[in-house]
């Protein structure tokens, strides 16, 4: 009898003990869940505030502006080229981290509006096409957007 009692107790603790470690794993899921949302958007606000302090650059001298949204070439020489060129490897550096955070943060891959504005600053600036072609090993995670937004070189066929 003093077994059954004994069994009895034992095994309702047992329950008890796979019932509560079962509670405690859902809280971790919902907790784990909420520090990567966290960690998603504290992420992505990094990226969009790398973006904004290039961009504030950009209003502090806006004869700038086209050569980042508007397809101006590279000036061939003197102070607006330095200029053109530093800022180009500041948001070269912005458009890189911004892509490496989507695929390395958890909850930033759905971000893909990323992919797009970065395909439009190739598209609008040859800056930026510049000297990210320039070094590609700088841009790891950006480079490879370069060859996927350069046009075709081939020539026509006839």
């Amino acid at each position: 009898m003093d077994t059954l009692i004994f069994g009895s107790i034992a095994s309702a603790a047992a329950i008890f003990s796979i019932m509560f470690s079962a509670w405690q794993i859902r809280q971790l899921t919902q907790q784990t869940a909420i520090t990567n949302g966290i960690a998603a958007v504290s992420a992505i606000y990094n990226s969009v505030e790398r973006l904004h302090n290039v961009g504030t650059l950009i209003f502090e001298h806006p004869q700038l502006n086209q050569y980042f949204f508007h397809g101006a070439a590279v000036p061939a020489d003197g102070h607006e080229r330095e200029q053109v060129l530093t800022l180009a490897h500041m948001f070269a550096d912005a458009l890189d981290y911004g892509l490496m955070i989507k695929s390395l943060a958890p909850g930033t891959g759905e971000y893909d509006c990323w992919d797009h504005y970065v395909a439009g600053m190739f598209a609008s600036s040859p800056a930026i096409r510049r000297v990210v072609s320039d070094h590609p090993s700088w841009w790891p995670a950006l480079a490879p957007h370069l060859q996927v937004t350069l046009p075709s070189t081939s020539a026509p066929s006839t």
